[in-house]
């Protein structure tokens, strides 16, 4: 996990994702460093380190950028070696709809060694601005309930091996080198960026200063609204009730 900041929504997901793995290894970028190692003694059973992005090494880019995960990818190595599959995450994003154990065994049935899926972000509806106040203690399933689609295509979990490694300073790329056949699936991660106005603002700021992305920043200044009805780029959205699932993270098919 690489993470910076989000204290307000990582008590649920860890408790959403931790069930699914047996450790969990992040790299924090965290203002409040403290804050971070609070919410996760919590978990220690399952946290194997928890790094800042001070304990890079000096090759590595500052700010950090996605091919810092090979620091991770090390430290994991050298625990268990080559071995099982890794899943790429950040702090507000959740494995609610389909468990990660089936995805791995969708793609074992086919011969993959990757597996794209569909990164399904959440956002502030239009429908709710005059009356949504965001409450980091109640459940965001409950607050956070609009998705817009089809789901941004990344890859979020791979088959560890001794060839597999990330270019360090790369950015906007998730995936390590040396994998030989992906699993594109509609499987859904939600993603929980866009929880609260001023959050919203705040982290559209922070990203923008540190190069780390712009579209939060860009559509904002356009529209002037956190509220939308779609989220720009995308084709369409639609209300995800607590008790759906995300069937399909392309075209927004839900359980019943």
């Amino acid at each position: 996990m690489m993470m910076r900041n989000d204290h307000d929504i990582l008590p649920q997901v860890l408790e959403c994702n931790l069930p699914h793995f047996d450790a969990i290894y992040v790299l924090d970028g965290s203002e409040d460093s403290e804050g971070t190692r609070a919410i996760f003694s919590k978990h220690a059973d399952k946290v194997r380190g928890i790094y800042r992005d001070s304990d890079l090494p000096s090759a590595y880019g500052r700010p950090p950028r996605d091919g810092a995960r090979q620091f991770l990818l090390e430290k994991i190595k050298a625990d268990i070696g080559d071995e099982g599959w890794v899943f790429c995450l950040h702090s507000d994003e959740m494995f609610y709809d389909l468990s990660p154990k089936a995805m791995v065994g969708a793609a074992e049935q086919y011969g993959c060694d990757c597996i794209l899926v569909r990164n399904v972000h959440f956002f502030l509806h239009s429908s709710q601005e005059k009356t949504y106040r965001y409450d980091p203690d109640a459940p965001v399933f409950d607050q956070i309930r609009f998705a817009s689609f089809p789901g941004f295509p990344e890859l979020r979990a791979f088959k560890n091996g001794p060839a597999i490694a990330y270019e360090i300073n790369r950015h906007s790329c998730v995936m390590p080198d040396g994998l030989a056949r992906m699993l594109q699936t509609p499987f859904a991660v939600r993603h929980y960026l866009y929880r609260d106005p001023a959050q919203m603002l705040t982290n559209m700021k922070d990203r923008f200063e540190r190069g780390w992305q712009t579209y939060g920043k860009r559509w904002h200044d356009e529209r002037q609204s956190c509220f939308l009805d779609v989220l720009p780029g995308y084709e369409f959205s639609c209300e995800v009730r607590r008790d759906q699932k995300i069937i399909d993270g392309i075209t927004g098919v839900l359980s019943q």
